[in-house]
């Protein structure tokens, strides 16, 4: 990689968006580390700049139903990140970008694709050797003994150089609920912590999970809160938002549902946030289930046809579809309290 002036070439600026440069990561010796025999990263050059890409990831982000807020912040940094780089073309000083995130939100909320943008954003700015993206919780970092955790945290973060590691549920790496603490979660930290460090050029991490939770973690390691330092939060979704994901996925397989049944979806969709179920049942996640067994009772209400359905009953979700598909979705979160008026009866 050319340095210019000096410095690394690619950048950032921004109040909430830029490191200030590399610091020390206080970190405790970390058991199992010096016995583990390290792979030297590959090399990952930063590469040239891919515009095309680059507008294809930022036009999938825009398709993205909601979000608003985090949309303007993944633009803003591709947008700081860009002209970091021209920057450094002309020989200007330059910082080193931000390359590790806080994810932070309810299940369903779009974490993971937003993760996917980012890291073909990075990408296409030539800041990471490939946009791929490797997903891990808990069990794939910690081993079974300590010693063993260090072994098997380094060769999942080896698997991820060059591209975006995506730790969901990180908030379980710190589990307060031991009565002798948590040693294997510490250590997988101290990894993690360490890697992302010494690895921050070839390497984007993500730690992913709901707001308390995400909270708790960062309070429990300076090294984390002070290392990932931009935090993007992902709002539940709205009802009218809700609405959108179930026309979008419908229209995604050729798909309609019928105006009974949108008006319908539009009560259901406002009946879950206002009783506050929404992130219980998964935000979009919710929509998809929804729409997956509207299909399936479609499917089933067509092979009790005499004749051959035509194309457009194979393509139509109709109201007794949708009703019970969600008289199932909700049969599975318990009986609905007192006096709770459910949409259209169920």
């Amino acid at each position: 990689t050319e340095l210019v002036d000096g410095r690394e070439p690619w950048p950032v600026g921004e109040a909430g968006l830029l490191d200030e440069g590399p610091e020390p990561v206080p970190t405790a010796p970390v058991e199992g580390l010096r016995r583990t025999r390290i792979r030297k990263p590959p090399p990952f050059p930063a590469g040239p700049s891919d515009p095309v890409l680059l507008a294809e990831a930022l036009a999938q982000l825009e398709r993205m139903v909601g979000l608003e807020p985090v949309k303007r912040q993944v633009k803003a940094l591709s947008a700081q990140l860009n002209m970091a780089r021209l920057r450094a073309e002309q020989g200007l000083p330059v910082q080193p970008p931000k390359r590790h995130f806080v994810f932070s939100g309810p299940s369903g909320t779009g974490k993971t694709t937003v993760a996917r943008i980012l890291g073909r954003v990075f990408y296409a700015l030539g800041l990471l050797g490939g946009d791929h993206l490797i997903e891990a919780q808990r069990s794939d970092l910690v081993g079974e003994f300590l010693g063993q955790t260090a072994v098997k945290a380094n060769e999942l973060i080896d698997s991820a150089l060059g591209g975006v590691l995506f730790v969901d549920e990180a908030y379980s790496l710190a589990n307060s609920g031991y009565s002798k603490g948590d040693a294997y979660g510490d250590e997988a930290l101290q990894v993690l912590l360490k890697r992302a460090e010494d690895n921050r050029d070839h390497l984007v991490v993500i730690l992913a999970g709901y707001p308390e939770g995400m909270d708790r973690l960062l309070a429990t390691n300076p090294g984390l809160s002070s290392r990932f330092t931009t935090r993007v939060d992902f709002p539940s979704y709205r009802p009218l938002e809700l609405t959108a994901i179930g026309s979008v996925l419908a229209a995604e397989n050729d798909d309609v549902w019928d105006e009974e049944a949108v008006d319908e979806l539009r009560s259901i969709s406002g009946h879950v946030v206002d009783q506050g179920w929404i992130d219980e049942l998964g935000n979009g996640r919710f929509l998809r289930t929804l729409y997956e067994k509207s299909c399936a009772y479609r499917d089933l209400r067509l092979s009790g046809y005499s004749g051959m359905p035509s194309r457009e009953d194979l393509s139509t979700l109709r109201l007794p579809d949708l009703m019970q598909a969600y008289g199932e979705v909700l049969s599975g979160r318990g009986p609905v309290g007192r006096g709770q008026q459910e949409p259209g009866g169920v």
